[in-house]
């Protein structure tokens, strides 16, 4: 009697330090606010609100599940973006995502696998993306990653959800019936709560930076366009938000990932898909930009400012390659 209850602790401790050691190779990529990372790092108290998932997977067998609502659309101000379609921003952004699962199988024999769920169409009217930018995105999306990451990275997106309703317009009122915070309540938390203040603050900066590029924004008045995003930040937090929502409903027991850096001890970890000076910046939000060998992401007009070559691969425009590189 007491070997079997020797052998049950042995493969308890084994399974926490299996647990353990996949919650850091996840926290490897993390991407936290400004002022986190330089705090002393407090591992258990960071990987609590993680840990239970991760165990019982682990308990079970399976493999770790990652979700990352992301990849919504490329924004449409040119002055950021190359196109509406992906370039090597998200391919830099997918093998990351790829090497992280593999840094865990590594770690843990079950390995882990990662639904990305692509939230363009639940905002899209909002950030004056059109709909058939969004389902160019997402299609291409998944032809050339899901392909390439087969078994590893899946996708998920609200079409999977409603795919028999009539319009998109609809489809999204039934998202916020089902799943919305009213907007009263979410204004409140935006100003009692940090994490949910962080937010605001940074999509209220994107949605200024996109709508000051949009011809229907043209001969605005700065202070205008800035008033419409700050309205326009609590309408896509608000649908942002209901998404999570669906999400959780539809894939319980995951590990939730970010792409918006986050506090130390958060319900979410932001990863960082592609590196870049500001935190917030996104492969939707950018183009890629090398300096010989390394990659960052910067605003389409910042690359062209310093006068980088534009690459292309199969035709399309790819990424900006820092001119004295190339000559060297």
């Amino acid at each position: 009697m007491q070997q079997l209850a020797d052998q049950a602790w042995n493969n308890t401790a084994e399974t926490t330090e299996i647990g353990h050691a996949v919650m850091r190779e996840i926290f490897r990529t993390r991407r936290m606010l400004p002022g986190e990372s330089e705090k002393a790092e407090q591992f258990a108290e960071e990987a609590a609100p993680h840990l239970p998932n991760i165990m019982a997977a682990i308990a079970k067998g399976e493999p770790i599940h990652l979700v990352l609502p992301a990849f919504p659309a490329k924004s449409p101000n040119r002055a950021k973006t190359l196109g509406p379609v992906p370039d090597l921003g998200e391919d830099i952004a997918f093998k990351n995502l790829n090497d992280m699962c593999e840094r865990i199988s590594r770690v843990y024999d079950g390995g882990a696998k990662l639904t990305v769920c692509s939230d363009g169409r639940v905002f899209a009217d909002v950030v004056h993306i059109p709909d058939d930018d969004v389902t160019t995105y997402n299609q291409e999306l998944r032809a050339r990653f899901g392909e390439r990451y087969q078994g590893t990275i899946g996708f998920f997106d609200l079409d999977d959800v409603y795919p028999s309703m009539p319009d998109y317009v609809t489809l999204r009122e039934e998202l916020m019936v089902n799943y919305a915070e009213p907007l009263q309540s979410l204004r409140q938390r935006c100003k009692s709560e940090a994490e949910a203040g962080e937010m605001y603050k940074g999509i209220t900066r994107f949605l200024v930076e996109d709508y000051s590029g949009l011809p229907e924004f043209q001969g605005q008045a700065k202070n205008a366009i800035q008033n419409y995003a700050r309205k326009a930040a609590y309408r896509v937090i608000q649908r942002s938000n209901a998404w999570s929502r669906l999400v959780a409903d539809h894939l319980p027991g995951v590990i939730r990932l970010s792409i918006h850096p986050q506090f130390r001890v958060s319900a979410k970890i932001g990863v960082n898909l592609v590196g870049a000076e500001d935190v917030w910046t996104t492969p939707w939000h950018s183009v890629v930009l090398k300096v010989g060998d390394k990659s960052t992401l910067v605003p389409r007009s910042e690359a062209e400012r310093r006068n980088a070559m534009l690459i292309f691969e199969n035709g399309r425009p790819f990424f900006y390659q820092q001119r004295e590189a190339v000559a060297s």
